[in-house]
């Protein structure tokens, strides 16, 4: 498979080598929510459509993008993302927790009003994290060599699917960014459907979605962490974004608008010929998430009173 799943939907299932199975049923469905591109939103639908169907739902935010075919159990899973703008993407990143801290906004001290002299200014939100270069965290112990670098990245204003999709741009391990974008295209083709937030204002293709998942709801709203509280003090100060700086972000996320236009630009015509959902490719009813946190809550006291 090579089509864009954004344009071409399926219900094939990826196994290693490149291989695609039709026979074995998915048992759940992943979710890869990329940063400020309407990923709450998704969410909230895709925990409808696992609560509808008694189906495992797994999100994953931050680290990066599983590659389908290549997960270390045996759980047959179903993956969804999304897409949105790039350069949309990260005004939007930096208007939420770029401008103020989410923290500052949530929880404020008696000293703290979000006003334009206490905001980071929009000209220095140009750099893969965020205002600064992004840096890979550490794990592991010892001092000879076992603490070594992973990917985790939150702030992100350049190239950021690339990023988050490859998973592979710590400094330390000298990737270029070319071989970053080739990793992301070809994990990303391997997934079952891309959602393009833009086309949610488009009801043909709200209706499109809704019958390929066959459970409404789509276009609800979901609530990120200090989605209210940024919002507010963004209407308070007004950001001015200046046609320079669009530009500059333009030109520093040529990667990602690449990759974002050959995902979704076969979406254009505006025909969504997507299948309807099928329910012989799952096996519904056999997930339980209310006995799956009881589990989970056993395990942990388990755990700890090990």
């Amino acid at each position: 498979i090579t089509e864009s799943p954004a344009c071409n939907p399926h219900f094939h299932l990826a196994l290693p080598n490149n291989q695609w199975n039709n026979a074995t049923k998915f048992r759940r469905i992943h979710f890869y929510h990329a940063r400020k591109a309407g990923g709450s939103s998704m969410h909230k639908y895709l925990v409808k459509v696992a609560e509808h169907y008694g189906l495992e739902l797994k999100a994953v935010e931050w680290n990066a993008m599983e590659e389908p075919g290549m997960h270390d159990d045996d759980v047959s899973t179903f993956y969804v993302t999304h897409l949105r703008e790039p350069v949309d993407r990260s005004i939007s990143h930096f208007k939420y927790q770029g401008r103020w801290n989410c923290n500052d906004l949530v929880f404020p001290g008696k000293s703290f009003t979000p006003v334009e002299d206490n905001a980071k200014k929009i000209e220095t939100w140009n750099q893969t994290g965020g205002h600064e270069p992004f840096k890979c965290k550490r794990k592991g112990k010892g001092e000879t060599g076992g603490r070594h670098p992973f990917f985790f990245l939150g702030e992100c204003a350049v190239n950021c699917y690339t990023q988050w999709f490859s998973g592979l741009s710590c400094p330390e391990w000298g990737i270029s960014l070319n071989q970053q974008y080739q990793v992301a295209k070809a994990k990303v083709l391997k997934y079952n459907f891309i959602a393009v937030i833009e086309k949610m204002r488009d009801p043909n293709y709200v209706q499109a979605v809704e019958d390929f998942f066959g459970v409404p709801g789509i276009t609800e709203k979901g609530k990120p962490y200090c989605e209210r509280q940024s919002h507010k003090a963004n209407s308070n100060v007004p950001l001015i974004v200046r046609n320079d700086t669009r530009e500059r972000l333009t030109r520093l996320n040529q990667v990602d608008i690449k990759l974002y236009h050959e995902l979704s630009d076969c979406l254009d015509s505006g025909q969504y010929t997507f299948p309807k959902w099928d329910p012989n490719r799952f096996e519904l009813h056999t997930y339980n998430i209310t006995r799956a946190k009881a589990a989970e809550k056993r395990a942990k006291a388990g755990k700890n009173n090990g």
